[in-house]
């Protein structure tokens, strides 16, 4: 999602925006279809909630929220839930699929740095299991190979505000699940503070707070598409920010206290790696957000804390390509990818530039492994690749 004065990108690290939001054109065709998916309604009665979801492994550990969507025929796509997008998008080789006849329109839908065309459609049926989610009316397409190849895990949709804002959806990164709840029957006292939604901008979803590194209450963009703790504005708690990244220790927000947050100046949001730090309740109905407070800390896992060790001793005895044992910096978890590989971004102090590792076992029982170092630009662009020592 752009919104003013944030840097969006596709790229995968940790941080990176990779929601992909998209906008209304203002010609006047498309806004008459506009107000027709704004207005038009189903009949009213009691709707049948979807069973709960497992959340993938990696979903708030530096990974997105992904659930499987059956379209009317039965296949299952992956789909990205993304409440910085307004509208559902969907992958541009599904149009045979979809049934999609001749566009009613065209949108051009802002995707990372760049701008796609796109046909707008009657959004086809979706269904969560056998239970067939309300949806809007009209949706894009957009090609979704980069990030496929960037998250190491196929996109094939993103499941946005227009689906979402229908229903009390909670997120518990603890246990694993992602619940339908009936918002009339919510034990409110027992989900942790609550923090007022609004929706803006064709749906785009906000909280009024300061933001994470402190200053003034404005609007907080609140965003499961971005997989990092969020953006913050520049200010004197972001003094010695570097290459547009500044890394909190701690800070206090919402009247809880928070550890290690790395964040990226430019703008307001809260991220899906913060958010995971909770148990999140979206009651879109009643427009209000629940948080209660489970880590202060970023959520991780053995394995991961393995992984960042061996990184950290390849650091120590000078073996990690574009990053010496004398450098000083950052380091935080970039991505998860099953079975067994790690990512991680190396971020030097008052450098711009971005250093990338992947790390990888084969099974428990085998030794850690450096499989492939790089270095990106602020943009996410990657400008070198490092060779290998011991695979020359």
């Amino acid at each position: 999602m752009k919104i003013p004065g944030t840097d969006c990108d596709v790229s995968v690290p940790v941080n990176k925006r990779v929601s992909i939001p998209w906008t209304f054109p203002t010609h006047a065709i498309c806004v008459s279809l506009f107000l027709l998916c704004s207005c038009a309604t189903e009949r009213s009665g009691r709707r049948q909630l979807p069973q709960d979801v497992d959340l993938n492994r990696e979903a708030g550990r530096g990974g997105l929220v992904f659930v499987n969507l059956r379209l009317k025929r039965g296949e299952e796509l992956p789909f990205i839930v993304d409440t910085g997008s307004p509208g559902t998008l969907f992958d541009r080789t599904l149009l045979p699929k979809l049934g999609f006849r001749l566009p009613l329109g065209t949108w051009s839908v802002p995707f990372g740095n760049e701008k796609q065309k796109s046909g707008v459609y009657w959004e086809p049926k979706l269904y969560l299991g056998n239970t067939r989610l309300k949806t809007g009316r009209l949706c894009a397409v957009v090609d979704f190979q980069r990030l496929s190849r960037k998250l190491g895990h196929p996109v094939r949709g993103i499941l946005a505000m227009d689906c979402l804002k229908h229903y009390c959806i909670q997120l518990d990164f603890q246990a694993g699940k992602m619940r339908f709840l009936d918002p009339k029957h919510l034990d409110t006292v027992q989900l942790g503070r609550p923090l007022p939604l609004r929706l803006f901008f064709y749906s785009q979803l906000f909280t009024f707070h300061k933001g994470l590194a402190g200053g003034k209450a404005s609007r907080l963009l609140v965003d499961t598409g971005w997989n990092g703790d969020g953006l913050v504005k520049t200010n004197s708690s972001t003094e010695g920010a570097s290459g547009g990244w500044v890394h909190l220790q701690d800070c206090v927000w919402n009247r809880e206290t928070y550890t290690d947050l790395n964040l990226r100046t430019g703008g307001d949001v809260l991220g899906l790696n913060f958010l995971a730090r909770h148990l999140v309740t979206f009651d879109f109905p009643r427009h209000t957000m629940y948080l209660k407070l489970v880590s202060p800390g970023p959520l991780k896992d053995q394995e991961f804390l393995d992984a960042l060790e061996f990184l950290k001793n390849l650091k120590k005895t000078g073996q990690v390509p574009g990053w010496s044992k004398d450098d000083k910096g950052t380091i935080s978890f970039e991505t998860y990818r099953d079975p067994g590989i790690f990512g991680f971004a190396a971020r030097k102090e008052a450098e711009p530039t971005v250093c990338h590792y992947t790390i990888m076992r084969k099974s428990k029982e085998d030794s850690w492994k450096l499989q492939k170092a790089w270095r990106t630009d602020k943009s996410g662009k990657t400008i070198e690749e490092f060779p290998l020592p011991w695979a020359r």
